[in-house]
């Protein structure tokens, strides 16, 4: 039996432009007519340079600190330190919400910063194995641990951003997403 991929990842190197081709899949989803939920990570700047990264509940808009160079304790992933709390309710509120109510689960990113929350890891895995549709993006280089395995799953398709690819990918994405969301519902 051939197993069918449901589950998307985006991935490419820092600054390839993972975040904005998932985004831009994104809308071309819901100009589609799906509903989309989950949680996306943009970085935050102070005077031109990225302090840290926030966690933005994408149908919500609410958002929470994911990491910052001036968070006072948590762990470190180069030198950021994690909110652990945060990502563990962001997590909860805007996966498991994803999980009840939208078409496609969006969760951008899987990456050393956000596997340091259990809760975290353990919807990133609900929402692989659910019927829905999975879009996310996913760190490069990791090949082994949580996000090895997550890169590894058989039904799982990874799309690589390079400056060649961004610009089309959105489209290709949302095409697939499209005709895999209207398989799972009938």
């Amino acid at each position: 039996m051939v197993l069918m991929a449901k589950n998307f990842l985006v991935t490419g190197a820092p600054g390839s432009g993972k975040s904005s081709v998932v985004r831009e899949t994104v809308e071309i989803l819901e100009k589609m007519g799906l509903s989309v939920g989950g949680l996306y990570c943009p970085e935050v700047r102070l005077g031109g340079e990225r302090v840290g990264f926030k966690m933005v509940d994408v149908a919500t808009g609410e958002e929470r600190v994911l990491a910052n160079v001036r968070q006072p304790s948590g762990p470190m992933v180069g030198k950021y330190v994690v909110n652990v709390n945060n990502v563990n309710e962001m997590a909860e509120l805007a996966i498991g919400r994803a999980l009840e109510k939208a078409d496609v689960v969006v969760i951008d990113e899987i990456a050393p910063m956000e596997i340091n929350s259990d809760v975290f890891k353990r919807l990133v895995k609900k929402a692989l194995d659910s019927q829905k549709p999975v879009l996310a993006a996913v760190h490069k280089r990791a090949s082994g641990g949580f996000i090895g395995d997550v890169k590894s799953r058989r039904d799982v398709r990874l799309f690589e951003v390079t400056s060649a690819n961004r610009g089309i990918l959105p489209a290709e994405i949302s095409k697939i997403i499209s005709t895999e969301s209207k398989i799972a519902r009938f």
